[in-house]
């Protein structure tokens, strides 16, 4: 007797075949091992810093003038 293989589609039971059972498997567990090595190496993810749907406003590094630095290097270029 055959094995018969399933995968879950939002939320629903999916008969399918052997090798894309083993092919979405292999993929989860690549991704699984790719998030352990970024949280070994302290990496941050962008998809964090987007929380209520305000990406720019959340990486803006508001403690650092900008303009400041442009207008301060632009003169030093000049003299």
């Amino acid at each position: 007797m055959a094995r018969e293989y399933y995968l879950y589609v939002r939320g629903e039971k999916v008969k399918v075949s052997e090798q894309i059972y083993k092919v979405y498997w292999r993929e989860r567990e690549h991704e699984k091992y790719l998030e352990q090595v970024d949280r070994k190496n302290h990496l941050l993810f962008f998809s964090s810093l987007d929380h209520d749907g305000h990406f720019v406003d959340n990486i803006a590094d508001e403690s650092v003038d900008v303009e400041k630095i442009v207008e301060t290097q632009m003169m030093n270029e000049t003299r």
